[in-house]
């Protein structure tokens, strides 16, 4: 559902001109549900939604096997953990879920500072604890993914307007250690690319890196790649498993087509081979062929298809929020929105989760439960300080 506005009184919302034909009006009070009363209620997922306004603050939701979003329409998400704003600014946090899915990996950019890496436990009293330093520390985005059953992050650097480097780097635990053992180590060396940008297209939310995806078994033997959306539309793979000569791939794709940037952690569905990714508050789908595997240099080369716009899940008007979509399980997909519209007249900000189902025509989607939440995130002075980091 896009294009609905607020405006006037405190949440009232006005009909857009191009709402979605999958689901109804939803609004305070009054959800959408699509889901059968025989279907399985039981808790299933739990799920961390990272909100930052000089501090990062963690909430949380929980969703059944049905897909049904627990909790009532309008009431306040449940805080999990405040994460204290450290000296400067927090100006962007990135997340990923450790293997053994019982802590987060965060890496946290503050104002004038370097990067830097934070666990936070999901089931022990003392939540927060730190992580060994970066082995490559910058000012810029460092992103920490969760791939081949370990954590890694990436950077990545704009040297010149013709070039750039990518840096990735891997977590290594010590088991008989506590969970603030390990080290970062760098993988292979920093590889630097030349490539022209084309400063008529738009720069997005200003940050080289934008976004990635994790592709199990498009290595050549099986492996997992991680495929990185940069600035201009240019995309590189990561081999998880490949020597340090050909870990780093460019993905080719037609160069007169318009291609969106994949927003944070994109989605990847092994039965349609595709890559999904929520930008502003509209599903779209990338297509992935293999165009070329060199099996004496271990090489595999993926073609990147146009963006397919698949259908809007939400009510808020575009640009005037943050969004990211995330996997549940079976099939079930969840997306988490945030309207920082400056006509609302709340002290809140309005948050819309939604679940659904993706099917194999174009446009087929299947809500299955859309509700409101509220975020509480006083005080509310300039809504321009709000960030929709991750939902994890």
């Amino acid at each position: 559902m896009g294009g609905v506005e607020y405006g006037g009184g405190r949440g009232e919302q006005r009909g857009g001109e191009s709402c979605s034909t999958s689901i109804h009006q939803v609004a305070p009070g009054k959800d959408f549900v699509n889901i059968p009363f025989y279907a399985d209620e039981g808790p299933a997922w739990s799920l961390l939604v990272g909100v930052t306004r000089g501090d990062l603050r963690f909430h949380r939701l929980r969703v059944a096997r049905s897909g049904r979003i627990s909790g009532r329409s309008n009431e306040v998400l449940e805080i999990f953990h405040d994460l204290k704003k450290p000296p400067g600014c927090s100006l962007r946090a990135d997340a990923a879920l450790a293997p053994d899915g019982r802590s987060l990996c965060v890496v946290q950019q503050v104002e004038n500072e370097q990067t830097h890496a934070l666990q936070l436990q999901l089931e022990a009293e003392e939540k927060l604890r730190p992580l060994p330093p970066l082995a490559w520390r910058s000012l810029g985005r460092c992103m920490p993914i969760s791939a081949d059953g370990h954590i890694w992050a990436v950077s990545a650097i704009q040297l010149s307007v013709s070039s750039f480097h990518l840096v990735m780097q891997r977590l290594f635990t010590q088991e008989e250690e506590d969970a603030a053992g390990g080290r970062w180590e760098l993988v292979g060396r920093p590889f630097k690319e030349d490539c022209k940008f084309d400063r008529s297209l738009p720069t997005w939310d200003g940050s080289f890196l934008q976004g990635y995806v994790v592709l199990p078994g498009h290595g050549l033997d099986g492996g997992t790649l991680i495929l990185l959306s940069l600035q201009n539309g240019v995309f590189f793979t990561f081999d998880c498993s490949a020597t340090p000569e050909i870990q780093w791939t460019k993905v080719t794709h037609t160069s007169d087509e318009y291609y969106l940037p994949i927003n944070g952690r994109g989605l990847y569905a092994q039965e349609s081979n595709a890559i999904y990714m929520l930008w502003n508050n509209v599903v779209y789908e990338y297509k992935l062929t293999v165009v070329d595997e060199e099996e004496e240099r271990g090489l595999t080369r993926l073609k990147l298809h146009p963006p397919a716009r698949i259908d809007s899940v939400c009510p808020f008007i575009t640009l005037k929020g943050d969004g990211f979509l995330t996997h549940l399980g079976w099939g079930v997909m969840c997306s988490v929105w945030i309207s920082l519209d400056l006509s609302c007249g709340c002290d809140y900000l309005h948050a819309i989760v939604t679940t659904f189902q993706i099917g194999p025509l174009p446009g087929d989607v299947k809500v299955l439960h859309s509700t409101f939440r509220r975020v509480d995130m006083l005080p509310m002075k300039h809504m321009d300080e709000f960030k929709l980091c991750f939902v994890q």
